[in-house]
């Protein structure tokens, strides 16, 4: 069958969703309706002497599809493999792993996957001055935005005595809390994280060119099917189904991944008529509502992209995102949506943000 991939896919904000235990493998499945589960699919595309193969399904709380050119025999099995490699790592909803382990208590050993993860948290917090922050599963459950149901009037003071990254630390491969409260999520890099790891592994297996998106976190390498560089289409950020394009990210072999956030679609309006989002500010433990509505960032790792984005929705105000983009690692593209003074929207981006050529 032909079917030519598009010169750009939507690039949109989705919610944190990570781990749940239903994933559907990359291979086609003949499955009853009744068992009410969802059949993936493997797509192939002719092209000359080449072809192209989309690996699709649902991982992590979302969708997922991976356009594969000349994919080696047994990619879908390997692709199934490094999703279930990070569902039993790092799954807030698979009771079974390792961060669900940690989290109760009921091991402290650290593979080196999880401390791959671990360490890569550690740096992003650093990065952001603590904006970006693993340990804020405990704030989160309670507005609402975790599994269990949410608490109307929070005790936030208490909670914020066992949430932050320097109250655990990994010391000879064991996890150390300095509270046995304290939570990990890894939730705000798990989407970047397994995008850069499927990459890798199809680049191990010599495929040249690819795109990888996981929820709406990219990463690709060589040119799509019509043989043009990958494009991006980042949206505006509007809420509920309307999609609208804000600009579009053409990408380079320097900076091939982009990861997005946004609090204009996973929120709700509490008691009081006041808005919570679902990100929150690990200084204060509050919803983090504030002028930027949309942070899109690209560079040479997704999962540096997705934390960055985080970290630059929970600061919430304009002038903090500039001071710490200000010190951004090199190689860190961003474009911030915000709202400004009059409540028009506007933005502003990195002079490298790599723009489509029209």
């Amino acid at each position: 069958m032909k079917r030519l991939i598009p010169f750009f896919i939507l690039h949109s904000y989705l919610p944190p969703l990570f781990g749940a235990s239903l994933r559907l493998t990359s291979r086609l499945r003949s499955v009853s309706l009744a068992s009410a589960m969802l059949v993936s699919l493997f797509i192939l595309h002719s092209c000359k002497s080449d072809h192209y193969a989309t690996f699709t399904g649902y991982a992590q709380g979302t969708t997922y599809s991976i356009a594969v050119k000349n994919p080696p025999e047994g990619t879908d099995k390997k692709i199934d493999a490094v999703f279930e490699e990070i569902d039993l790592t790092f799954s807030m909803f698979n009771p079974s792993s390792l961060t669900g382990r940690i989290n109760r208590g009921e091991t402290d050993a650290a593979t080196p996957l999880f401390e791959e993860g671990f360490s890569l948290a550690k740096n992003i917090h650093a990065a952001t001055e603590g904006y970006f922050d693993s340990t804020v599963k405990p704030l989160v459950d309670a507005w609402g935005f975790g599994p269990g149901e949410r608490q109307a009037e929070p005790d936030i003071a208490a909670i914020m005595e066992y949430v932050g990254m320097d109250k655990v630390r990994i010391e000879a491969g064991h996890i150390i809390k300095d509270d046995p409260r304290v939570q990990l999520d890894f939730s705000s890099i798990a989407k970047g994280f397994t995008v850069d790891r499927l990459a890798e592994m199809l680049e191990k297996e010599g495929v040249t060119d690819y795109m990888v998106d996981v929820g709406g976190e990219v990463r690709v390498k060589g040119v799509n099917e019509a043989g043009r560089r990958w494009r991006i289409g980042i949206d505006k950020p509007v809420g509920g189904l309307a999609r609208e394009i804000e600009t579009v990210v053409s990408f380079s072999d320097a900076l091939p991944a982009i990861a997005t956030s946004g609090n204009y679609r996973n929120l709700f309006v509490d008691e009081t008529g006041r808005t919570r989002v679902h990100t929150i500010d690990p200084k204060t433990g509050v919803t983090a509502q504030g002028e930027i509505l949309s942070a899109s960032v690209v560079g040479a790792k997704c999962a540096v992209a997705d934390g960055w984005a985080t970290g630059l929705m929970a600061c919430g105000k304009l002038e903090t995102a500039r001071r710490l983009l200000s010190n951004a690692p090199s190689g860190i593209e961003y474009y911030i949506i915000y709202s400004d003074a009059d409540g028009s929207t506007a933005s502003f981006h990195s002079p490298g943000f790599p723009f489509a050529d029209n």
